[in-house]
């Protein structure tokens, strides 16, 4: 349970001061409790900030997995599109996350970014499956184009990153109508028509 209080202590003052300005002394003292004991848990700030990065990032893909569940009968189209909606929902319905997320992946000291790509690899291996199974079934159901599947997952991959950086200089209405708008151009690059 402490280390759980800590981690979100830890990820909501990361999103209001910035990992600098996040200190354990002022994460222990919002816990309610002294600063060495964050030890116990954590061996350092750095190794408490990767647990929060890690965690925010694997909710958002259990978040997607989830949400694509519910389209297990449906085409590509809506299973892909049901990723790219969730995506613009769960950010936006998770600000204080979006912000800790946004500073943990573009924030750290240049000491951290190996970390930071690791676990970003790591927690992206677990959406690459659902990826690829969209994809092949929508080859082979003749409605996406034939074309390797790994290429495919990277365009996809760089649709939702690019999405997310938008999110960050938009109001909520126009990053919508540009994810909308967005959408309907890397659909029909990748639709076959018959």
């Amino acid at each position: 349970m402490t280390r759980n209080r800590i981690k979100e202590v830890a990820y909501k003052q990361l999103a209001e001061k910035g990992y600098d300005q996040a200190t354990l002394s002022s994460i222990a003292k919002e816990v309610g409790i002294k600063t060495p004991s964050i030890y116990a848990f954590f061996k350092n700030k750095e190794d408490l900030f990767m647990a929060v990065y890690k965690d925010l990032l694997e909710e958002y893909y259990l978040h997607i997995k989830r949400s694509i569940a519910n389209f297990k009968n449906g085409s590509a189209k809506e299973k892909l599109y049901q990723i790219v909606k969730e995506l613009c929902n769960y950010y936006l319905s998770q600000p204080e996350k979006t912000a800790a997320y946004t500073k943990l992946a573009f924030y750290l000291p240049p000491t951290l970014n190996d970390k930071v790509k690791n676990i970003f690899n790591e927690m992206e291996e677990m959406l690459f499956e659902v990826l690829e199974t969209i994809f092949s079934e929508g080859i082979e159901q003749g409605i996406i184009k034939d074309q390797p599947v790994d290429d495919l997952i990277a365009s996809f991959n760089c649709l939702m990153d690019g999405l997310f950086l938008e999110l960050l200089f938009y109001t909520e209405a126009k990053f919508r109508r540009r994810a909308e708008q967005v959408w309907n151009i890397y659909w029909n690059g990748i639709y076959k028509e018959h």
